[in-house]
């Protein structure tokens, strides 16, 4: 039967494709500045809350590629 791929689950492989070209310092430093821009956005919410979320959505799914890229050991 044929599933569609939900919206996560596409921007978690966009992500996953962007984080395997990077070595694994750039990855590292990346998800800092991902993650420094994902509290940008939650202390200064715009007037429309779907925006605001798809910017949540992009940054939790790069830091989950790069958590997976990092593997457990440094997780």
């Amino acid at each position: 039967m044929f599933t569609r791929r939900t919206a996560d689950n596409q921007l978690l492989i966009d992500a996953r494709r962007r984080i395997a070209k990077m070595t694994p310092k750039a990855a590292r430093e990346y998800s800092i500045t991902v993650w420094a821009y994902g509290m940008r956005v939650a202390e200064n919410p715009s007037e429309h809350l779907d925006d605001d979320l798809g910017e949540w959505d992009m940054a939790l799914a790069t830091l989950q590629a790069v958590r997976d890229r990092m593997g457990p050991e440094r997780s």
